[in-house]
């Protein structure tokens, strides 16, 4: 496809799973996941910090990775979880969350959810999606401007600052914060990873998203993915 498919994407990611699960009259999908990554236990996790410590984001529509693929004429693919030519990603399941099975949104390549009965009619979900940008594709600039797209949430406010990291080898960046949908506030975080390929490289990213209430088991869930997950190019 010569046009991104990412733009809106995140926003719907952070509530369409759960959606989802409801539509099918269960919150806990049997299954098991196989994905990528692997660092430091809260690495995708928001951070807490007081309200004089939390910094709002800069003002106006901040650049994303959809403004650079536009702007550079690269062409972004979607990516299907064992489509021949990508990237092997091993991610565990961890204690108290499931595969999303067949609730897994088709543009997604993978999701988790949690299974705790006691958040079921709102659980805390982690969503994967992956896509090839082929062209002239700067990874450096894919991670500048990897944050920009949760910046760009509806009230997004920092919940400290983003920062670079490495996972199985691969650079990446992480950020975390809050949003507003539907006038309450939830936790999104997101963790972007850039791995080469010969004509291009693959963007792997890492969507986390929850009730306020619920940032434990969401950093305890990533703490386990940064931990335990491989890429294999």
């Amino acid at each position: 496809m010569s046009r991104s498919r990412r733009a809106g994407r995140l926003a719907v990611a952070t509530v369409a799973l759960a959606v989802m699960l409801t539509a099918c009259g269960s919150k806990t999908v049997p299954g098991t996941a196989t994905g990528a990554n692997g660092a430091g236990p809260t690495d995708f996790a928001p951070t807490t910090t007081s309200a004089a410590e939390t910094n709002p984001p800069t003002a106006g529509h901040q650049y994303t990775i959809v403004d650079y693929i536009r702007d550079n004429g690269i062409i972004e693919t979607q990516v299907h979880r064992g489509d021949p030519g990508t990237p092997s990603v091993d991610i565990p399941i961890p204690e108290g969350w499931a595969d999303a099975g067949s609730a897994l949104p088709e543009w997604a390549w993978g999701a988790i959810i949690s299974t705790d009965t006691a958040v079921a009619a709102d659980p805390p979900s982690i969503i994967v999606v992956m896509s090839k940008l082929t062209g002239n594709v700067d990874a450096a600039k894919i991670l500048e401007y990897a944050p920009n797209e949760i910046k760009n949430m509806p009230g997004y406010e920092n919940q400290g600052d983003g920062s670079a990291d490495e996972i199985s080898g691969f650079e990446a960046y992480q950020i975390g914060g809050t949003w507003v949908k539907d006038g309450a506030t939830r936790l999104v975080a997101q963790k972007t990873v850039v791995i080469p390929a010969e004509d291009g490289l693959f963007v792997l990213q890492f969507n986390a998203d929850g009730t306020e209430d619920q940032m434990g088991p969401l950093m305890d869930a990533t703490a386990a993915i940064d931990d335990r997950t491989v890429i294999t190019p």
